[in-house]
Formats: structure tokens, C-alpha cells, sequence
């Protein structure tokens, strides 16, 4: 359970946006042998959005990483880091990070790609930054995440196309006088209750006999939630903990939306207000490592992420990976959406 003992970084600016297309319940339905009734009484998703499969992710994204520049009151040239974060890119290669960064005019030399993960990826890339920040005369890191989970979730599979969305976000993270990452925790597990195939698999070039064989996301939905459930809310804590706050000093909790259900599960271990943990996934699903960008933004909207506001953000993904992360915001954080 670290404390944050570098030079103090802070969220300046987000920017978050979802696809037009809306995708209910019913809609799924039509295809799943299942309700919307047991769906949303389930998981608590009534539904998500998904994206024009003719629309690349990095195009997709171009509008967050503009607005979220714009929103920081900076220019493309002021960006002297690019942390880029996806489990579901166009391309292997090249880099999603250095063609986010092409489109915006962006100029650094300074970009990591984290493709591996999963859903924990906007914390990972939050430290990440904080870091690379600490260069001598490097002040403005770019955080761009995006996922499209429509593209490999199997249409015919109720367990897992019910639970994710698309969505893309952009954070602008600048080095400040005081305030900003207070503490932080990541922690890891090797666990194959969540995978995703590589072409390599799938041609049978492999003689393993494990799963999954075929093309789409495969998830122990027993297993991730075990996990879920105890590694996370652990991991926030200890990052409370090593920040020297207590949990009814938070002002708000951005936490991954994996589900509703699990998000209340973890909100009770916490003790956590209800009040102070934003719910996204009941209208996006599980965005996977947008997800606790989408809460961020929702307390931001709500006047819970102001200067000296103390926030803390935390998510879990296939690996397993986790990490949290608690800052006080040296200036109130900007955001917009679409």
C-alpha cells in the first residue's frame, strides 16, 4: 500500500463519449434465450451502447482526446505524454497510442500503449503517467481509453453479451504544486477466469486442450466475481490506507462497473455512502476499462469533483490485475461528454 511520495499529478480535464446506438434489454432479447426482466434483476442493466462496427476505435476517440486537450486548456503541442489503453484495438500494431496521437497532432515521443490490462486499465494508466510525469520539464500526460466489447462478445451467449458496451474517454493529467495522487495499490493474480484468444488459438496450432476455442471473450462468471468482490474492495482500502484518509472523508468513489449487482456488493464492504458511488452501468454496461472514467464524470457532474474534492478510483480486470488510486484534485476537474 504505497504512499504517493513523487511530485504530485492530478486529473485536470475528462472527456467522455458513447456511441449513438442504443441497445436495450429487449433488443438482445430478440436474439437470447432470456427477459429483460431477468437481465436487469440479474446484473442491473436495462442497456448499453455499441458502436458502428464501420467506425475504427482510434477514430472513434478522436472527439475525446480533442475535447478532453481543449477542456485542460492546452493545445496538442503542450502534451508531453501519451498513455493509451485498450484490450480491443483496431490493429495489433501499429500503436493505438501513436495513431490517437497522429490524429491529434499530438508530437511526443513519449507513448505507451497498455493492451493487456483488461479492465483496470484507466488505473494502471493513471500511475503510468504520474510517473513518466516525474521528468524534468514534462508537465501534461494524455490518457486515452477506449473498448469496444461488441466486437468480441458472442452475439448467442446470454452470460456474457448481456454485460458490455462501447465507450471511449480522454484525461488530461498535469503535475501541480500540492494535492493530486495521494496513495495507490495494484496487485495481481494469475487467473484464466477471463481470456480472450489469439488468432494463433484459433487456427489449432496449439495443442492445448484449455479454453476457449473459439473467437469471443470467455469469462468464469463464478470466478471473476469472486474475485471481484474481495480482491478490489481490499485493494481500496489499502490505498485509503496509504493515503491517510478515511472512507467517510472520500468525496466520491469512481469505481468499475462490471455490474450493477457487483458494484453494490462492493459499495456495502467499503461502507461507502451509496450516495457517493456512481452507477453507469445500468445505461452502458460494463465499458470495461472506460468504466471508472464514466463514474469519475458522473460525480463530476453531480459537483463532487471540485478542488481539494478527495476521490478515489479503483477497478479490476482479466489478468487478474487491480489497482486503486485515491488523489485530491489540485483544481476542479472539467468534463464534457457526447
Amino acid at each position: 500500500m504505497p504512499k504517493w511520495t513523487l511530485a504530485p499529478v492530478t486529473p485536470l480535464s475528462l472527456y467522455v463519449k458513447t456511441p449513438k446506438r442504443r441497445v436495450t434489454n429487449a433488443e438482445l432479447c430478440e436474439r437470447l434465450d432470456s427477459t429483460p426482466e431477468w437481465i436487469e434483476e440479474r446484473v442491473g442493466i436495462r442497456e448499453r451502447r455499441f458502436m458502428d462496427p464501420e467506425v475504427g476505435l482510434a477514430e472513434f476517440s478522436a472527439e475525446a482526446v480533442d475535447k478532453a486537450i481543449a477542456l485542460a486548456g492546452l493545445t496538442p503541442g503542450d502534451i508531453d505524454v501519451v498513455i493509451s489503453v485498450t484490450s480491443t484495438p483496431d490493429w495489433f500494431f501499429p500503436s493505438f497510442g501513436v495513431t490517437v496521437a497522429g490524429q491529434a497532432g499530438i508530437a511526443t515521443t513519449r507513448i505507451v500503449d497498455l493492451t493487456q490490462t483488461a479492465c483496470a486499465g484507466a488505473i494502471y494508466a493513471l500511475y503510468t503517467a504520474g510517473c513518466l510525469l516525474q521528468e524534468p520539464g514534462l508537465e501534461n500526460a494524455l490518457i486515452v481509453v477506449a473498448d469496444r466489447y461488441s466486437s468480441i462478445t458472442d452475439p448467442d451467449d446470454r452470460r456474457i453479451r448481456i454485460l458490455f458496451g462501447d465507450a471511449a474517454a480522454a484525461m488530461v493529467v498535469r503535475r501541480c504544486e500540492s494535492g493530486g495522487v495521494l496513495g495507490y495499490d495494484l496487485g495481481n493474480q494469475p487467473s484464466g477466469g477471463a481470456r480472450l484468444p489469439t488468432p494463433w488459438h484459433l487456427r489449432g496450432d496449439s495443442d492445448s486442450t484449455e479454453l476457449p476455442r473459439g473467437p469471443y471473450l470467455h469469462l468464469d462468471g463464478r470466478d471473476v466475481w469472486q474475485a471481484a468482490v474481495t480482491l478490489l474492495p481490499d485493494s481500496l482500502l489499502r490505498a485509503l490506507s496509504a493515503a491517510g484518509v478515511k472512507v467517510e472523508d472520500v468525496s466520491g468513489f469512481a469505481l468499475h462497473q462490471a455490474n450493477v449487482r457487483m458494484l453494490e456488493s462492493m459499495t456495502r464492504t467499503l461502507g461507502a455512502d451509496p450516495e457517493l458511488v456512481p452507477i453507469t452501468a445500468d445505461t452502458l454496461g460494463n465499458t470495461a476499462a472506460v468504466a471508472s472514467l464514466t463514474a469519475l464524470h458522473q460525480l463530476a457532474q453531480a459537483g463532487r469533483a471540485k478542488r481539494r474534492d478527495v476521490i478515489l478510483m479503483g477497478a479490476i480486470g482479466a489478468g487478474y490485475m487491480w489497482g486503486s488510486v485515491c488523489f485530491e484534485l489540485a483544481d476542479d476537474l472539467r468534463v464534457g461528454s457526447s
